[in-house]
């Protein structure tokens, strides 16, 4: 197994990580091994689709990496008037909706690439998209009328 993912990686480091992994995964799932027969095809599987996942998530790591996304310091971000509303505003959303949000409307995100940050489901994400929208306008424009 560790030889099979050692090709795979070209990374012995990664390939134990990803071997003991598979293994956890396998002691998991024994429930859906039903013949013994085929146990070294199943185990093989694991492995492979483990590291197809370890891939992915690599490659998204890299892309936010590329994305440089910086967290906001506070002593650089603007205080203005405006800015102060829009933060008022995002504090009324609880925090999975408020990085959805962020991530779409402040990093220009899509869905999906939003979907697969947050590891929420796609529809999940679009409707903390819709909601966050529509409570941050709600908020925004009795913020106005009461100023």
């Amino acid at each position: 197994m560790r030889a099979f993912l050692r090709r795979l990686t070209r990374n012995e480091a990664l390939a134990d990580d990803l071997a003991q992994d598979t293994f956890l995964k396998a002691y998991q799932n024994k429930k859906q091994l039903k013949d013994i027969e085929t146990s070294r095809a199943w185990l093989f599987q694991i492995a492979y689709r483990t590291y197809v996942d370890d891939t992915r998530k690599d490659i998204r790591r890299r892309g936010l990496a590329e994305q440089n996304i910086v967290p906001v310091d506070e002593t650089t971000r603007p205080q203005n008037d405006m800015q102060m509303d829009i933060e008022r505003a995002m504090d009324t959303l609880d925090p999975e909706c408020r990085a959805v949000v962020i991530l779409c409307l402040a990093y220009g995100f899509s869905h999906v690439e939003t979907s697969q940050a947050t590891h929420m489901p796609l529809g999940t994400v679009k409707s903390h998209v819709l909601r966050g929208k529509s409570k941050l306008r709600t908020f925004l424009s009795d913020y106005e009328r009461a100023s």
